[in-house]
């Protein structure tokens, strides 16, 4: 309405001056030294009179068309202001199909408090009818080594240089292996010790041979627990494997015939390995804490089946069968087949680029499978290099398949130190991986 008034306004002021124009008639000036200008002829408006009428009009375009242009702006604004204030959230952006997702463990069962979830990664699942299946190690007989007395110097070298250095002799156990030559020697490599994450490399044997002999559906299914548990030496990942492999889950106190039915399941992964020759190896108890059950130590039916509170049965294998079944992995590639071994040895594998490693481990009280053990004195070294480590309050242990990329040097080191000693120094398993190193190439 505002407007309208104004442009009827403007209107009527510009009729009253069209009407002023025509009835007044301005003769042009004289000069004496100027040549007068020819008049207009009858009933037309002078040149000087248009020219104002002219400056009027343009100035009323300019207001008018400043008035539109202001109103269009303001009628603008409101509406965008309107869908700014009433506009709903999109949905987030879904990431583009062609960008490679990260993979991480489901969310359930089990459900790991440290890791990111991924609804998308599924539970490996056991084919109809092979709940109970159970497989057995395909190599039946240890690998036929002969003894050396080159190889038995460098570890009595090893056992001189923890006694200089005021470690332990009888916790520790030694066991060395010349891939090229065949030849073994060792220092208490026949004496059982606890582990720790070493019996991972184990469980890994075990799932792939029930995937070779076709038990579950799908062996990606595994990956990412595999990955976690070697890679990272990952109790959670490594608590879900153990039940899968065994069909047996940590819960309660069982009555006695309930739990010698789920010791006979769980005593499956040691049965795999004895019927090979891996002489009085156990491996069915899980590695501690296992937070995703609430498990900072065994509970229930875990802790009853180690008997005996002042004499617990633990975890207990020789540096000689860790030595053997990365040897068995990396080395001759037999483990269950070539392909698996493959897998097996690429889980393994370890990049020893300090500014790999250091990169991935950052926190010095995380578990680094480098750092403190053989690959953190190797790091300028040429060679591909697979291990497992272990390391507790009051133990430190390792097993590594070593190999010079110029096909010149081939061994397997596994060294275990079950003593506060070897657990609270960084420094001596790197003494030692350097050391035989040494020796190795020195002597082929």
């Amino acid at each position: 309405m505002q407007l309208k008034k104004q442009i009827d306004y403007l209107k009527k002021r510009e009729k009253q001056q069209q009407d002023k124009l025509k009835r007044k008639r301005v003769p042009p000036p004289s000069s004496p030294t100027r040549k007068p200008k020819p008049r207009q002829a009858s009933g037309k408006t002078p040149r000087r009179r248009v020219s104002k009428r002219r400056v009027k009009l343009s100035c009323l375009q300019f207001i008018l068309l400043a008035i539109a242009v202001a109103t269009i702006f303001t009628t603008l604004g409101l509406f965008v202001t309107r869908l700014i204030i009433q506009r709903p959230t999109r949905p987030s952006v879904e990431p583009s199909p062609t960008v490679p997702q990260t993979l991480y463990l489901p969310p359930s069962p089990p459900i790991f408090s440290d890791l990111p979830q991924a609804a998308s990664q599924p539970v490996p699942s056991r084919l109809p009818g092979r709940e109970n299946s159970e497989v057995v190690y395909n190599l039946t007989s240890p690998p036929n080594f002969q003894q050396s007395a080159r190889l038995q110097a460098i570890v009595d070298e090893i056992v001189r240089l923890v006694a200089v250095r005021n470690f332990p002799k009888k916790p520790l156990s030694i066991t060395l292996i010349d891939v090229k030559r065949q030849e073994i020697a060792g220092y208490r490599q026949n004496q059982l010790r606890y582990p720790a994450s070493v019996i991972k490399m184990f469980w890994m044997t075990v799932v792939y041979a029930q995937i070779e002999n076709s038990i579950w559906e799908n062996e990606s299914d595994f990956n990412i627990y595999i990955s976690k548990m070697i890679q990272d030496s990952d109790n959670q990942a490594a608590s879900f494997i153990l039940d899968s492999i065994t069909n047996t889950e940590s819960g309660s106190k069982q009555s006695e015939a309930e739990f010698q039915a789920w010791l006979n399941k769980r005593q499956q992964v040691n049965r795999f390995f004895q019927a090979a020759g891996y002489e009085n190896i156990n491996i069915n108890q899980k590695t501690y804490p296992v937070y995703y059950l609430k498990l900072p130590e065994p509970k229930g039916i875990d802790l009853q089946m180690r008997g005996n509170p002042q004499n617990p049965i633990r975890n207990q294998i020789t540096t000689d069968h860790a030595a053997r079944l990365i040897y068995e992995i990396c080395a001759t590639g037999e483990a269950v087949s070539r392909a698996a071994s493959e897998k097996m040895c690429g889980w393994l594998i370890r990049d020893l680029r300090s500014e790999v490693w250091k990169k991935q481990w950052q926190d010095p009280g995380d578990f680094n499978p480098i750092r403190g053990f053989f690959g953190e004195s190797l790091t300028k070294a040429d060679v591909k290099f697979a291990s497992k480590a272990g390391w507790t309050s009051n133990s430190r242990q390792e097993v590594a398949f070593v190999a010079t990329k110029d096909g010149e040097t081939a061994y397997v080191l596994a060294v275990f130190g079950n003593d506060d000693a070897y657990a609270n120094d960084g420094k001596i398993f790197p003494r030692i991986s350097r050391l035989v190193f040494k020796r190795m190439r020195a002597t082929n």
